[in-house]
């Protein structure tokens, strides 16, 4: 019986110490719960930016090609050997300046002997007229006679037009590129010799979607840039048809070289002016949070009865870019505050305070120094 007593008395000793363990753990537990509830999560520093309205210049961005305002390659118009070289390549030239002489002897031994021909040609016809006057001679002679001229004359010129196109000229005043012939090197008719650019003025053509056909005129300014440099034109024609496979529309502008630091054939970006300016809202470009499920910001709400202010996180459609701003096309309204930087340490709802630090100026044209 007695062993009996002391197994019940050692369980309800362990059913008190149990009951006194969870209750102190009760107590524990409860008090971290009403800590937490009780604990304020301290506010972030952040900086703010307004969404503002700002007046932007309405531009169109390309890329296109840059063309010679005048250029092809020179050939060989008749065959023959090359007798005297009279330009280096890269070299500028003039219009008419010679470039290369063929060799022409033959040539020139058949015009001498054809030159014989029609003076003696010309000598009969005269004493034939004078015959004729005289009633001495047949009208047919006399038709003989002047067709002899005539044929030998059109000889005459054919070899003054072969000898001039043995010396192969400059059309126009322009740059020279690398000479592919040689001294001594027999052209054969068409042989490529050498090519020349007039690249003083250039050409420059793009392409931009149809839905601009109406708004791009000649005469609009367009600012060419390659590599940092950036030459100023304006636009002086647009194709009369749609491409119907991209539906672009062709458009052609011509920009100042006289600095030559620009060649044909080169990629450019350029960026088309439209007269109408256009007003849009704008934030910095650091406010955005770029992901791609969709762009982010963290909007400023306001806090109540003296609880600091809160961040809200919003989705945004944006537009072009111009400096250190970006156009809002959806999600904000004029006059909301934004966190322009510090936004990557946020999270929805989170107290925010304004830093005191101030921020770099922005530009909607910024113009980067070295340093």
């Amino acid at each position: 019986m007695s062993r009996k007593v002391s197994i019940l008395f050692s369980v309800a000793v362990l059913v008190v110490i149990v009951v006194i363990i969870g209750g102190i753990k009760a107590k524990q537990i409860g008090f971290m719960i009403d800590s937490g509830a009780a604990f304020a999560q301290p506010p972030e520093t952040v900086s703010v930016s307004s969404v503002e309205q700002q007046t932007w210049p309405n531009t169109l961005s390309a890329v296109g090609s840059l063309e010679a305002w005048q250029g092809l390659t020179i050939t060989a118009e008749v065959e023959g050997r090359i007798a005297k070289i009279h330009f280096d390549s890269g070299q500028q030239v003039k219009a008419g300046d010679l470039l290369i002489e063929q060799e022409s002897g033959n040539e020139k031994a058949l015009l001498r002997a054809a030159s014989a021909r029609l003076g003696l040609a010309k000598n009969n016809l005269q004493r034939l007229l004078a015959l004729r006057e005289k009633q001495s001679v047949s009208q047919s002679a006399l038709d003989e006679a002047e067709q002899l001229v005539n044929s030998t004359l059109a000889e005459v010129d054919d070899l003054n037009v072969t000898l001039a196109k043995k010396h192969i000229v400059a059309p126009f005043d322009g740059r020279l590129g690398i000479r592919k012939v040689y001294l001594g090197q027999d052209l054969p008719s068409g042989t490529e010799v050498v090519t020349l650019q007039s690249i003083d003025q250039l050409r420059v053509n793009f392409r931009v979607p149809q839905q601009w056909v109406n708004k791009l005129k000649s005469g609009y300014p367009v600012e060419v840039t390659q590599q940092g440099n950036t030459v100023s034109g304006e636009i002086i024609a647009t194709a009369a048809e749609i491409n119907s496979q991209t539906r672009n529309l062709h458009v052609q502008a011509q920009i100042d070289n006289s600095l030559q630091t620009l060649l044909p054939g080169m990629s450019v970006e350029l960026k088309v002016t439209l007269p109408v300016e256009q007003q849009v809202l704008s934030i910095p470009n650091t406010a955005v949070l770029y992901a791609p499920y969709g762009d982010t910001v963290f909007v400023i709400e306001p806090g109540e009865k003296g609880q600091p202010d809160t961040v809200r996180q919003q989705f945004v459609k944006l537009g072009n870019t111009r400096g250190d701003f970006v156009m809002v096309e959806e999600g904000l309204t004029a006059g909301q505050q934004v966190v322009s930087a510090g936004a990557f340490k946020l999270f929805n709802g989170m107290p925010v305070v304004t830093g005191a630090n101030p921020e770099p100026e922005r530009s909607l044209d910024p113009q980067p120094t070295d340093s």
